[in-house]
């Protein structure tokens, strides 16, 4: 089974070491999955908002090559529209505040070629995957992305049994998905929702009505992170709270292990979501609302 975490700091006016703390999440789940990982941090200052940044791999010859390029609003459109055309590119992310970095291997391996220990941020989620149905690669290593709406990301432990079905769906309506992976769908759906109504909850109920399968996922946003799993809780999901010290500052941590909440001592007020009901971390004033 794939392992999954996430991090949302409560003092989001600032920037912190979230992948230090991601990298600990998963070196602790490191057993359960070896194939691939990734990480998705999002952050306020690091960002540069005068550009859109799209992350994307350029296959050649059996090899992926990940590409970051910078683009000007006004130009973003036509150059998502002629990678879309190459079919020797798997676009992976496009976003202003997000930094979204995968490949095969292990955790250590993603920080030996990325530093993902050093990455700044606010909020962001992690995954170790092992392979069921599609290849191990990178652009099929998590977090999945969507060219649908930027800055959204999703990372998954599951089965999605209805897949092609959804996939369809989102086929009929004129998106694009570049992968067969089931996880990618997630993320096109819920930013499908999200353009639709703008409520994270909402979009995340509208995709349990409709997916079947025994999974759990987490969704992240520039301002908000969603713990979500099946109607039948066929797959686990836990949270968990850091009060902070003198020293560093209080978050809340998400896994799919307790290992994962101890390895960053985000073992205060620990609790599963209730099946079918997705768990929604906005800000500190949604935060504090968790405890009544």
């Amino acid at each position: 089974m794939c392992g999954i975490c996430a991090v949302m700091m409560e003092n989001r006016n600032k920037d912190f070491p979230i992948g230090c703390l991601l990298y600990k999440m998963m070196e602790s789940q490191q057993i359960r999955a070896q194939d691939s990982t990734g990480v998705a941090i999002f952050n306020n200052n690091g960002s540069n908002k005068e550009f859109y940044r799209i992350d994307y791999f350029r296959k050649n010859n059996g090899k992926y090559n990940q590409v970051t390029e910078k683009v000007p609003p006004e130009r973003l459109d036509k150059t998502l529209y002629e990678l879309t055309l190459d079919p020797n590119i798997v676009i992976a992310s496009c976003a202003k505040e997000m930094n979204l970095l995968k490949d095969i291997g292990l955790v250590r391996d993603l920080d030996a070629k990325y530093k993902i220990r050093s990455i700044q941020g606010t909020h962001g989620i992690g995954h170790l995957r092992i392979a069921t149905s599609s290849r191990v690669t990178p652009d099929n290593a998590h977090p999945f992305s969507t060219i649908v709406m930027p800055d959204i990301a999703v990372v998954h432990n599951g089965e999605i049994t209805n897949y092609s079905k959804l996939r369809s769906s989102l086929e009929l309506q004129g998106y694009r998905l570049f992968t067969r992976c089931d996880s990618e769908v997630i993320a096109v759906f819920i930013a499908d929702q999200l353009l639709r109504h703008g409520d994270l909850e909402k979009a995340n109920y509208e995709f349990i009505k409709k997916a079947d399968g025994p999974f759990t996922y987490i969704v992240s946003t520039p301002d908000s992170l969603a713990l979500v799993r099946d109607k039948f809780g066929a797959r686990k999901g836990i949270f968990g709270y850091n009060p902070g010290n003198r020293n560093y500052p209080s978050f809340w941590a998400m896994a799919t292990d307790l290992s994962a909440l101890d390895s960053v001592g985000a073992t205060f007020y620990v609790e599963t979501p209730q099946p079918g009901k997705p768990k929604i971390f906005y800000n500190k004033i949604m935060m504090e609302s968790i405890h009544t």
